[in-house]
């Protein structure tokens, strides 16, 4: 695995982080009896998968239903100091349900603590007032790192790049989760301020929102050869060392393997993404 320095966090964050949207149960919370076993299995071997190939960031949210939970049973029978684990809450007007939702988190996890806690979808002007207003959520999120429950606090975003900018500059954070890769490379801006505020970078969702590349079109594969959609997208992104760490959303343990095809390439990315770049653009 190839690693790099996540901004000021000082974190050796891989290349690629193990997402979790797409292994859990359901999207709401359910009893844990009612969780399958082989769902269980499933989403535990691509866990075990992950850390044997060096992937440790183990990347989840409040909203992603089940995960956390399932997450808990796996999680700490890994040496903690091994792991990056992050969460995300989204910014609520009540801070005090802020806290609340994490300490739901946290316990559904299992874990002591959290290395990376994201206030989850600042997309708008009324979720960012949440989280930095006076007594807002970042105050609450500074308080959970005081009390050694949080190491790092970030934001995830689906919002305009303006938006994402103005929430960088407020230097409050320590790392960004947003959107951006070869079919959509609008929020480059926010990805430079960024790198002023030395701030961590995560890349979501690049083989799902960045072209639904586990089903690519026979177009899309014949234009990117002799990559494959994913390995050329992975390439692009981490071709740029702006980029810190790609999300890979697996369903299941085989899902890293070709995006683990990269890692050899990534030094020649300057000799092997122009002819395909070219060709691209060609034909757009």
């Amino acid at each position: 695995m190839l690693y790099r320095r996540f901004g000021r966090t000082e974190l050796q964050m891989p290349v690629f982080s193990c997402g979790g949207m797409r292994y859990q149960f359901k999207w709401q919370d359910v009893p844990n009896n009612e969780i399958p076993a082989d769902n269980q299995a499933n989403l535990e071997a691509t866990i075990r998968r992950a850390v044997e190939v060096g992937i440790n960031h183990i990347e989840t949210a409040r909203g992603y239903g089940t995960s956390e939970m399932q997450l808990g049973r796996i999680l700490p029978q890994f040496p903690r100091e091994k792991l990056i684990v992050q969460t995300k809450i989204i910014p609520q007007a009540d801070a005090k349900e802020f806290r609340k939702t994490f300490e739901q988190s946290l316990k559904n996890l299992q874990l002591d603590y959290v290395d990376l806690l994201g206030l989850h979808g600042i997309n708008h002007a009324e979720s960012l007032d949440y989280s930095i207003r006076p007594g807002g959520c970042l105050e609450v999120a500074q308080q959970l790192q005081a009390e050694g429950k949080v190491r790092f606090i970030g934001f995830s975003t689906h919002g305009s790049t303006d938006m994402i900018v103005q929430t960088i500059n407020t230097n409050q954070f320590d790392y960004v989760n947003l959107h951006w890769y070869y079919i959509n490379q609008w929020n480059w801006a926010a990805i430079e301020a960024a790198k002023r505020h030395d701030m961590g970078v995560f890349i979501i969702s690049p083989s799902n929102k960045g072209g639904l590349l586990y089903e690519p079109p026979q177009k899309l594969v014949n234009l990117c050869a002799p990559l494959s959609p994913i390995v050329f997208n992975d390439l692009f992104c981490l071709s740029h060392q702006e980029v810190h760490t790609l999300s890979l959303g697996a369903a299941k343990p085989e899902d890293f393997d070709e995006h683990l095809k990269t890692l050899e390439l990534i030094d020649r990315a300057s000799e092997i993404l122009p002819p395909i770049l070219a060709r691209l653009e060609s034909e757009a």
